[in-house]
């Protein structure tokens, strides 16, 4: 029995190698290619690094600012918006966020803006004082945070600038005006 065993399955000393020399010379052709798909991730990092952080303007003129309408936020593109347009959009403050509303495209931001970009502090607000239209892509500094010293469901326009967050834009806050109740 075992000499038709040993007749049925071929023996060869060199099959048991070979898997080993091939996985050697796979790993002798993805060593030359390591810095090559390095070099390629960085760039794709790069460029769907998307966040931009403006410097505040020195000067704050209310008319140089494109008012808006508040559903306009949810699609820049289909109402004419585009990234590096300043826009004022009266709004209902709610809270600041524990959470980040663009975790991915933040992270994918870190390689061009390591310090700054985490430097914002997101909020949300609501279109009406009836809480519809919920927009949690808007950020200023820890300063205007402290600063301003927001209430929830406040009346507010805001002035900023939009900017780019792949895929979408979101509003760097640059100002803050109470809006009187009527």
């Amino acid at each position: 029995m075992e000499k038709i065993a040993a007749q049925a399955t071929p023996r060869h000393e060199r099959s048991r190698w070979q898997p080993h020399s091939q996985a050697i010379s796979l790993r002798r052709r993805s060593g030359r290619s390591v810095p090559l798909l390095a070099l390629l991730l960085c760039g794709l990092l790069a460029l769907s690094a998307c966040g931009r952080l403006q410097p505040q303007p020195a000067g704050f003129d209310p008319q140089a600012y494109t008012p808006i309408e508040y559903q306009d936020l949810f699609a820049p593109g289909p109402a004419g918006l585009h990234a590096g347009q300043k826009v004022r959009v009266k709004a209902y403050f709610w809270q600041y966020v524990d959470y980040d509303p663009a975790m991915v495209r933040n992270y994918l931001t870190l390689p061009r803006y390591p310090i700054r970009w985490y430097q914002l502090r997101w909020f949300a607000t609501y279109g009406t004082e009836n809480l519809t239209g919920y927009y949690d892509l808007a950020a200023i500094t820890p300063e205007q945070a402290e600063q301003y010293k927001l209430q929830r469901l406040e009346p507010i326009l805001i002035y900023g600038e939009l900017s780019p967050l792949t895929p979408g834009l979101f509003l760097q806050v640059f100002y803050i005006e109470p809006v009187p109740e009527d």
